[in-house]
């Protein structure tokens, strides 16, 4: 899983952010504010304002212990735990990308704050009602054996807890001659309809207490983000080069591509345990 992941397009050489801070004028060693870091280390839709909905609809306190599964670069942690005083424990897949986290941490100041892991989800040994929340944005659907991780999310959250979750549902299938492709780019092992999304939380126990289809809002963020990626073209290829700029256009311009014809939709929800 590790291995196929790198098929996205999204996840090439995560020491690229590095890149993006020198241009800045921020080097290796130099400690970084959250109000810089934002700009580049957010991998979902809306950055912050994204993160300020989970934390008011999860009451994030700072006495509460959170889980974030699917952490990347560790933005959405470090954001929390700065905004809320809480602990979080922010778990990737990717050993490279774990490693660029910690670092980011370390010069933001919140290594206090926020504990990375790097492991599987699915094999991360977790105690039994050791969290108050668990968020997540646009990592669940890569993760195989839907029933078993959400059962672990589950079991991982105190009673009364909270999971906030934005994520991919599945609309319909590619054309045959594009699944191949489909699969490389998306790398979607639990991309399941909208019906079985709700019907597989409810299996694990959880009661659904907000849910919002995020569609319309995400075909529309994606095409944008796809035109203004493109239009900043000049200044991307003089920071980090030609070949780094095809690789990220190609995956802008997939997933953009995949919500105007109608193959994903999205989602966002909170769950009470």
């Amino acid at each position: 899983m590790k291995n196929d992941i790198k098929s996205m397009q999204l996840y090439p050489r995560p020491e690229r952010i590095f890149s993006d801070l020198e241009a800045l004028g921020y080097g290796k060693d130099k400690p970084l504010s959250l109000d810089v870091l934002t700009r580049f280390d957010q991998l979902h839709y809306h950055g912050t304002e994204a993160l300020n909905i989970a934390i008011a609809a999860c009451e994030i306190t700072a006495q509460d212990r959170v889980l974030e599964v699917g952490s990347g670069w560790g933005g959405c942690a470090r954001h929390i735990a700065n905004a809320t005083g809480a602990t979080l424990t922010a778990v990737e897949l990717q050993a490279d990308y774990d490693r660029v986290a910690r670092e980011l941490t370390a010069r933001t100041n919140l290594v206090g704050c926020v504990a990375h892991v790097n492991a599987d989800f699915l094999q991360l040994d977790i105690e039994t009602a050791s969290y108050d929340h668990a968020v997540s944005w646009l990592a669940l659907f890569h993760i195989p054996r839907r029933s078993e991780y959400l059962g672990k999310l589950h079991r991982s959250l105190r009673s009364g807890g909270t999971l906030f979750v934005e994520d991919l549902y599945r609309i319909k299938d590619p054309d045959y001659h594009e699944i191949d492709d489909f699969k490389q780019h998306l790398f979607p092992n639990s991309l399941v309809s909208k019906s079985d999304y709700f019907s597989s939380l409810e299996s694990a126990g959880f009661d659904v207490s907000m849910a919002e289809d995020m569609t319309e809002d995400w075909t529309e963020f994606t095409s944008d983000r796809l035109k203004s990626f493109r239009d900043s073209q000049e200044h991307y290829v003089s920071v980090h080069g030609s070949e780094a700029y095809e690789t990220i256009e190609t995956f802008y311009s997939k997933m953009a591509g995949y919500f105007s014809r109608g193959l994903v939709g999205g989602l966002r929800i909170a769950a009470r345990r």
